[in-house]
Order: structure tokens, then C-alpha cells, then sequence
């Protein structure tokens, strides 16, 4: 039988491996993205309801999403290390002991995975808009929110404590 702190112990052992799935991911559609750009231009030359802008931005899309992993870790590393340059979780240090921090790591991993999910999401959103295939109900600033909500989210402890700094309140830091 299984409990509760092995299945977060479970959990947060997995969960480095998804987002270094998702970056992958995230190379793929990008390489595709570019491709499928670069072919679409070829195809314009011969059909008129293929606009530049499509295209161009299909590509630059496609770029975006080839240079998300390395620029995520280079932002991360170059605005929010402390003095070892590693990314900081936050220390828990209240009630519950080790297990409590194993959780709380446990879920600063899920928030940051799906904040990498959220800036795919709208990546592929501006594509959608830009190619004109976007179907009812989506824009380009839903593909925005979701690229600065997923930003906020990948670096969810240095937000944390910046929150906290603006608001005065007291984080288990």
C-alpha cells in the first residue's frame, strides 16, 4: 500500500522529467512550425490566399518556440539566483517537518510545469491567430496572457517572494 508522502515523493522525482519533455516538445513544434512556415512561402509564390504574414510569423513562431527552452534557463539562472547559481525553492520551515518541504517542493515543480505548458499554449495560440485558423473565442491577447501568466508561473518562488515583498507578507523563506 502506497501513502500519501510516497506518492509526492513519487511525484516530485518525476516532474524535472516532464519539463525537460515539454522542452522537447517544445523544439519539435517549433521545428515544424518553422518548416511548415518555410514550405507555406513556397506555396504563396503559386496561391494568393497565402499571405507574408502568415507565413513570417509562422516562422518567427516556430523560432520562438526552438529558443524557449535555452532562453527560460538562461533568463532563470541570470535573474533569479542566489549565491550557489542555482534556482532557489523556498525553504519551508513550518510545521510538518521534511515531508512538508518534500510537498512543498513537490508542488513548486507542478506550478512550473504548468507554466511551461501555459508559454507553449500560447506560442501555438499566436500561430493559430496569425495563420487565421484561431477559432471563436480566441485572440492574440489570450495567447499573450497565457505566455506572461506562464512566465510568472516557471518562476513561481521568485513571484512568490516578490508578492510577498510588495504585499508585506510573511513567506516561509
Amino acid at each position: 500500500m502506497i501513502t500519501a508522502l510516497q506518492m509526492i515523493e513519487n511525484l516530485r522525482a518525476q516532474l524535472p522529467d516532464a519539463l525537460i519533455l515539454l522542452q522537447d516538445f517544445s523544439y519539435l513544434v517549433g521545428f515544424y512550425y518553422v518548416g511548415h512556415g518555410l514550405w507555406r512561402g513556397r506555396n504563396a509564390l503559386y496561391d494568393a490566399r497565402i499571405t507574408k504574414e502568415s507565413v513570417i510569423s509562422q516562422v518567427l513562431l516556430g523560432a520562438c518556440l526552438i529558443a524557449l527552452p535555452s532562453f527560460g534557463w538562461h533568463a532563470e539562472n541570470t535573474l533569479f539566483t542566489g549565491s550557489h547559481h542555482s534556482l532557489q525553492q523556498l525553504a519551508y520551515t513550518g510545521p510538518g517537518g521534511q515531508a512538508m518541504s518534500t510537498a512543498v517542493e513537490a508542488v513548486e515543480y507542478f506550478v512550473q510545469v504548468v507554466g511551461w505548458i501555459a508559454i507553449v499554449r500560447g506560442l501555438m495560440i499566436l500561430r493559430e491567430v496569425g495563420n487565421g485558423t484561431a477559432g471563436q473565442g480566441v485572440s492574440a491577447k489570450k495567447g499573450v496572457t497565457h505566455i506572461l501568466g506562464g512566465g510568472l508561473a516557471t518562476v513561481c518562488v521568485a513571484t512568490a517572494k516578490a508578492l510577498g515583498a510588495t504585499f508585506g507578507l510573511t513567506l516561509p523563506v
